[in-house]
């Protein structure tokens, strides 16, 4: 009895080996429009730093960035009236499995959906780290 238990914390204990680092995802903003986007709806893991905010028309936002660690997430839309484009980007860990031999690994996802108007909403992959960051361009049009 007592090496049945003692094997089962050791199998658990096993299953946890292999930790992640933090996953940052940076990224820009370009808007492409002839007037002012503003940032609506934000929901993040982690603060954004510098906070979201508007972008003149023809400019592009400062870098922004989170960190939530293992797994990192964010979605905003951005908006001028009469095009709203949503932003959903992620940096997910799946950790290592010793008993299949894999590695642990993390999966870069980023979307840009037109939810107003006829607007062309890009969400680009620029920059991969090794450990989960990754560097995104965004742009609504």
């Amino acid at each position: 009895m007592k090496t049945s238990s003692l094997l089962a914390s050791l199998s658990v204990a096993v299953l946890g080996v292999g930790s992640a680092q933090a996953a940052t995802l940076t990224f820009t903003i370009e808007n492409k429009t002839t007037s002012t986007i503003t940032s609506t709806f934000p929901n993040a893991c982690s603060s954004v730093i510098p906070a979201l905010s508007s972008v003149a028309a023809n400019g592009i936002s400062p870098v922004h960035q989170t960190d939530c660690g293992n797994n990192t997430a964010v979605a905003f839309d951005y908006t001028n009236g009469t095009k709203t484009c949503g932003f959903n980007l992620s940096s997910i860990y799946t950790p290592p499995n010793p008993l299949l031999g894999t590695s642990g690994y993390w999966t870069p996802k980023g979307t840009g959906t037109s939810k107003k108007g006829s607007a062309v909403c890009k969400a680009t992959l620029i920059s991969l780290g090794s450990n989960g960051s990754y560097g995104w361009a965004l742009s609504i049009q």
